[in-house]
Formats: structure tokens, C-alpha cells, sequence
């Protein structure tokens, strides 16, 4: 292709200078469980590509991000819960996570748009979707394609060609352009981009560690897993919330954590004892796990309802084992000083009593005889 093509389709795909990391979403809705899930993934793929380092001077890549050097989370389809963009010069992966974490199908191979060999990560995000956006050889008129989420796979928004090739006088440059297969003038394209995008946060990163008029992958990795780890190791405070249990005060220890009151079994199974909701907690050491059981009354082992030490302490997500009924229930817990603490709405939801928050006394009030609602 002649460089005065190249130069034409190169404004039609990078367009302005882009703007920063503004437009990726935070952690949302993603749960402890699922950050965690996403933090293995990073590690498995920087087990598998490396982890992100520059290529020298005078290697074949000079200049080049090697190993995976982007992390990002975006929110495809607008639910709460961001996906997991990873990327790497070798190759890109898409997570999410809906109770386990799905590896979604996209180009194994990053897109390149400035030149034949540039390989760029192109997102365009705002509060309800994202795209991105998948192209190789694209000075040659290759297909572009807008990726979306729609359910549990990607699909194309949007996909078009942009070739040049010989105008009716022969002279070169003519545009010939196509959207979702059909053929359209330059202009007809340039509009259903534009309106495609229209008040999207465009991302574009390149893998180049040169001044350009991309943005850098440099310290994505890292900020993403950072932003993980306030979700699988927080610090909980303790909580100076009040608590009732059908109306009537009581002194029960939590920690808070990222809003919620977190406490340990055997402390609301004391707490719990006698009313509706009661329920008992015994260790099995066949299987090695916590079993529960409904509606019988609590064993006390000594050391329940103890005031906990004043300040902050380190927590880290843990992978408590514990059944209903023989059942395995999924309940988000922490190992915090050498004990295990549960989410209160989590053992609300599997025991099915009422957990409410009145904000203006700031009490967490747990009502026996009620079902759990969110």
C-alpha cells in the first residue's frame, strides 16, 4: 500500500490524542471471590508470557513491551461486574466471572492499526457498554470488528472495511469502504463510527515504550492487581455498628469490610440461639469442613460473644469450607487474626432471616422471623 493511503486510513482509526484510563471501570460489583479469580488468571498468564519488560536496543523487537504488559477492567455489558482485559504482544485474553471464571473468546492476537506492525489494545467505554475493537492488517484493508459482550460471548457491534484502491481516473486514494457488509461511502463509514462511539472514552494503548500519541501500557498490570487486592486482602476495622436480633439490643463483634459486617459462626450462632433463626455449628474432621445445621439449637464451646481487640487488622480472603444441610454453601469469609469471619448478608441469604441496615441509628438489624431479602 502506497504511504499516502496509509496516512489517510491512520486519521480515520486513531482520530485525536486519546484519553486516559479514566473511562475503565473500578472493581463494581465484582465480588472477593471473583477478584481473587482474576488474580490467578494474571498470574497464570505471566507464568505463560512473562511479565512485562522492554525489549533493547538492537533486539529484533527493540523497543517493544514484551510479556503482559496491559491489565485492565472494563465493563463490556454495563452489569456491575467488569471483565478482565489482559494483554500482551504474544497474545490477549478476556475474563469474566459469574461464579466461575470464563476465558470469553476473542482474537488470540492484539490488533494493529497505526502501521503494518503496531500493535495496539483499542476500548471504547462508558457506563453501560464497552468495545473493543479487533483489527489485523488493516492498512490493507482488513476486517474491523467493534467486540462486544452480549450474554456469555462477544459479538461484533459493528464491522467494517476501509481499503484503498484506484479512483475512477485512475489516480490512487479512492476509499472503499464497507459496514456490516455493505458498501458505503467513506462518509457514510466516518458517521456510523462516530455514532457508534458517540460519548465513549476511547483507550488506546499501544506496545511500543515510545513517545507516541497512544497511551502506554506501562504500570497497568500493576494498578489492576492492586485494585484486586483491595477486594481479596482489605483491612477490616472493627465495626462500631449497633446490632439487634428482633428488636432487641445485643453485643456482637464484627469487622467491617468494604461496607458489610463481617463475624464468626459460632458468635451469631450463640447470638441466634433460641429464636427462628438458631442454627448449629459442628467441625467435621472426616471432611474436614463446617457443618451446619437449621433450626437446631447451638452448642456453646467457650470463648463466644469475646470483644475484639480495637483497630485495624490485615484480612485475606479465605476459602472456608462450609455446608447446610450437606450442602456446600458459597459465602465470602476472611481469615482475620486467626479467625475465620462471614459475611452477614451471605449466612442471612443461606439461613433465610431478614438482615436490614437503618442508617440513621446505624444499626444492623436482624429480624428471626422475616425471610432474607436483598
Amino acid at each position: 500500500m502506497r504511504k499516502c493511503g496509509k496516512r489517510l486510513l491512520c486519521a480515520v482509526l486513531t482520530g485525536a490524542l486519546c484519553l486516559g484510563a479514566a473511562g475503565a471501570a473500578g472493581t463494581g460489583n465484582l465480588t472477593p471471590k471473583g477478584a481473587r479469580a482474576y488474580l490467578d488468571a494474571i498470574v497464570q498468564l505471566q507464568q505463560t508470557y512473562g511479565t512485562a519488560w522492554t525489549a533493547p536496543q538492537g533486539s529484533p523487537l527493540s523497543g517493544m513491551w514484551q510479556g503482559l504488559s496491559l491489565a485492565q477492567l472494563v465493563d463490556f455489558d454495563g452489569d456491575g461486574t467488569p471483565e478482565l482485559y489482559c494483554g500482551s504482544y504474544s497474545g490477549q485474553h478476556l475474563y469474566t466471572y459469574d461464579g466461575a471464571l470464563v476465558d470469553l473468546e476473542i482474537p488470540r492476537q492484539v490488533s494493529n492499526f497505526g502501521t503494518d506492525v503496531s500493535p495496539t489494545t483499542l476500548l471504547y467505554v462508558d457506563a453501560d457498554k464497552a468495545y473493543l475493537v479487533d483489527g489485523h492488517e488493516v492498512m490493507n484493508g482488513g476486517e474491523v470488528r467493534y467486540l462486544t459482550k452480549q450474554g456469555g460471548q462477544m459479538v461484533a457491534a459493528l464491522t467494517y472495511t476501509d481499503a484503498i484502491g484506484e479512483n475512477p481516473d485512475g489516480t490512487w486514494g479512492a476509499h472503499l469502504c464497507t459496514v456490516n457488509g455493505q458498501s458505503v461511502s467513506s462518509e457514510a463509514l466516518q458517521a456510523a463510527l462516530e455514532q457508534l462511539t458517540a460519548g465513549m472514552t476511547k483507550l488506546d494503548y499501544t506496545y511500543w515504550n515510545i513517545p507516541l500519541e497512544q497511551q502506554n501500557v506501562r504500570g497497568t498490570v500493576q494498578q489492576t492487581i492492586t485494585a484486586l487486592r483491595a477486594l481479596t486482602n482489605p483491612t477490616a476495622a472493627v465495626s462500631a455498628h449497633k446490632v439487634t436480633i428482633d428488636g432487641k439490643s445485643v453485643s456482637l463483634a464484627a469487622y467491617e469490610i468494604g461496607g458489610n459486617n463481617y463475624f464468626k459462626l459460632r458468635d451469631l450462632a450463640q447470638a441466634l440461639s433460641g429464636t427462628a433463626a438458631q442454627f448449629e455449628v459442628a467441625w467435621n474432621g472426616v471432611e474436614q469442613r463446617i457443618d451446619l445445621t437449621d433450626g437446631a439449637s447451638y452448642t456453646p464451646v467457650g470463648g463466644e460473644l469475646a470483644a475484639l481487640p480495637a483497630g485495624s487488622r490485615p484480612a485475606a480472603l479465605t476459602e472456608a469450607s462450609v455446608y447446610l444441610g450437606g450442602k456446600a454453601l458459597d459465602l465470602t469469609a476472611y481469615e482475620i487474626g486467626g479467625n475465620n469471619y462471614f459475611k452477614l448478608r451471605d449466612l442471612g441469604a443461606a439461613l433465610d432471616f431478614g438482615v436490614q441496615w437503618d442508617s440513621a441509628s446505624q444499626t444492623v438489624v436482624i429480624d428471626t422471623d422475616a425471610p432474607y431479602t436483598e
